[in-house]
């Protein structure tokens, strides 16, 4: 049940910090070379998609971004996103852009990072994710005060299941020790039965013995 348990926990913590690490934005400074519309087919027709090419500031290694509408930032201005990334893909080259996104990238099921914000920025800029270190507090301290609960949760329900513990094994005891008591009266009872039967036997042979003489 114990290896159960921390399996279970394992499970939630490693799906937990999937989670944040897909949603949590992140910050690239790269170089926008170049910006497209690309048409994908859903199932009730086609959508038109902006994408954003981009390439890591003294480095060959390329980045593509997608560039959709995202509630859960309150993005709703795509194409002023990709107006944008078209202004920077038109200055000289080695501008530096920070692009912040969140996703992943994986080419197997052809899935981009979403881009959420873009700003030009000096070559060695450097971003402090801020907002990534206060939401991990948050899930820190909700994490905390739920520990908490659970424990005092778990007291409580020990304390209860301690209390009707003792009622139960208090029967016991009582039902021992009438056996024991039974047990320590019937030798009593038993000297007693012998003795009277000495007496009845003693009767016995003086009734005999009187018989004899008359």
């Amino acid at each position: 049940m114990k290896k159960l348990k921390i399996i279970l926990i394992g499970c939630c913590l490693l799906v937990m910090g999937l989670a944040l690490h897909y949603m949590l934005p992140r910050v690239s400074v790269v170089e926008v070379i170049g910006v497209e519309v690309k048409r994908t087919d859903i199932e009730v027709g086609t959508r038109d998609v902006y994408m954003i090419q981009s390439r890591l500031i003294g480095s060959d290694e390329v980045r593509v971004f997608r560039n959709e509408d995202a509630w859960l930032y309150f993005k709703i201005n795509s194409a002023n996103l990709q107006t944008q990334a078209a202004v920077f893909a038109r200055e000289e080259k080695g501008t530096a852009v920070a692009v912040r996104h969140y996703g992943w990238r994986l080419p197997i099921l052809s899935m981009f990072p979403n881009a959420t914000s873009v700003w030009p920025v000096e070559p060695g800029y450097r971003h402090i994710p801020i907002f990534n270190i206060t939401v991990l507090v948050l899930f820190l301290v909700l994490a905390f005060i739920a520990r908490r609960a659970l424990k005092r949760a778990s007291d409580k329900f020990t304390q209860l299941r301690a209390r009707h513990t003792p009622g139960r094994a208090g029967n016991v005891p009582s039902s021992s020790s009438s056996s024991s008591s039974s047990s320590k009266s019937s030798p009593a009872s038993g000297a007693g039965h012998d003795e009277w039967l000495q007496s009845d036997q003693q009767t016995s042979s003086r009734s005999d013995k009187l018989e004899r003489d008359d």
